[in-house]
């Protein structure tokens, strides 16, 4: 990044130092207009500088005017862009010079000429040129051929806000170009399932999918083509049976409980040192009973996302499956339940509880489903376009 920054400095410096002398050899001729026209604001005087101005701004405009009359004679539609920019920069170079000293216009000939008509037309002819152009296009009738025809008319509405009906023909453009793709879901696994599970699944965030010329619907209309089909196929729905295992066992713990005296072979208790009695902690242990109850079930949901041709046509199928686990322990104790784990005593806060509904499993893993969905979808959106 800094190696860049410092090209880029290197550049702006390089620049800032080419004199206008060297812009005109170059035939770069309006930087050499900018260049001299700037240090003339201050020094009119400059007699290099009105050298440099006068054959930069001649040879400019002559070089442009040659361009113009040779695009003409072409006679080809789509010139008038070209001309369209050319006429502008003419007048920007017109802007650039028209406030230096009158001497100094005066020395290179400065005719003020007001370029609006000739460059109304050449805007005009560029607005029709596109806007014909996407015209045929679209007579085609083909998708792809109509995006380039929404292209077109986007410059026709460069060149003129209000062309004609450019507003609707950039929407029927664009509705031709687009790609209608049915989004459905289908259950095969043999199971039923919770009432609207179908549609719920069907609800993935296209915003990351759908662009210019794509768009997902998840109902038939016989109105409307659809040029793919992605099936969400559900070939798998699985519910595990209720596990609740019991578990029964103990944990253990030494604390202290007052003192020992330590006693010498005589049975007398030692001394140290200072006089003091030697004493150790008296440890016991102590225990508490616990009774766990552990809970477990899993429902799997599996199936494919299926993406299918105008023609009916596999064209790719990815596979889904999407898993929603309970899992809960709840225990009791008898004894001092201060010596427990924390794990157990977390469990020991757990209230006991029943499983969940089958139906709210299966439901639960929906979102599931949708993410890995749009997941997919995004990775094969190039499919679409």
């Amino acid at each position: 990044m800094k190696k860049i920054l410092l090209l880029l400095l290197v550049a702006a410096f390089a620049a800032s130092c080419t004199s206008s002398k060297k812009y005109l050899e170059r035939q770069q001729f309006d930087y050499a207009i900018q260049k001299s026209s700037k240090k003339l604001m201050k020094n009119p005087d400059k007699e290099k500088q009105l050298d440099v101005l006068n054959r930069a701004w001649k040879a400019a405009n002559q070089r442009d005017m040659e361009r113009i009359n040779y695009l003409k004679t072409t006679g080809q539609p789509e010139i008038w862009d070209e001309i369209f920019q050319i006429y502008n920069r003419m007048k920007w170079r017109q802007d650039i010079v028209r406030n230096l000293p009158q001497p100094v216009l005066s020395s290179i000939g400065y005719v003020y000429v007001d370029y609006t008509n000739e460059t109304v037309n050449a805007q005009r002819n560029a607005a029709e040129f596109y806007y014909q152009k996407a015209m045929t296009l679209m007579e085609s009738g083909d998708r792809f051929s109509a995006r380039q025809a929404y292209d077109h008319l986007l410059q026709t509405k460069r060149f003129f806000a209000a062309y004609k009906d450019v507003d609707q023909q950039i929407l029927r453009a664009q509705a031709m170009g687009t790609a209608n793709v049915l989004f459905i879901s289908r259950n095969n696994s043999g199971q039923m399932l919770p009432e609207g599970f179908l549609d719920e699944i069907l609800k993935v965030s296209m915003g990351d999918i759908e662009g210019r010329f794509v768009r997902f619907f998840n109902t038939f209309d016989t109105s409307r083509q659809y040029h793919y089909r992605t099936v969400l196929n559900l070939t798998k729905v699985d519910v595990s049976p209720e596990s609740a295992r019991e578990f029964f066992y103990e944990e253990s713990k030494e604390v202290q409980d007052g003192w020992t005296y330590v006693l010498d072979s005589n049975g007398n208790v030692m001394k140290d040192s200072l006089g003091n009695d030697i004493k150790i902690p008296k440890m016991i242990e102590i225990s508490c009973q616990v009774h766990e109850t552990q809970l477990h079930k899993q429902a799997i949901v599996g199936g494919y996302l299926d993406i299918y041709g105008a023609d009916n046509t596999l064209i790719k199928s990815d596979p889904i499956t999407a898993e929603v686990f309970f899992d809960y322990a709840f225990a009791t104790a008898n004894g001092d339940k201060s010596i427990l784990k924390e794990e157990t005593k977390r469990k020991l806060s757990n209230p006991p509880a029943g499983f969940p509904n089958t139906f709210q499993m299966i439901w639960d893993a929906s979102s599931i489903v949708k993410n890995i969905a749009k997941d997919i979808l995004v990775r094969n959106s190039y499919i679409f376009q």
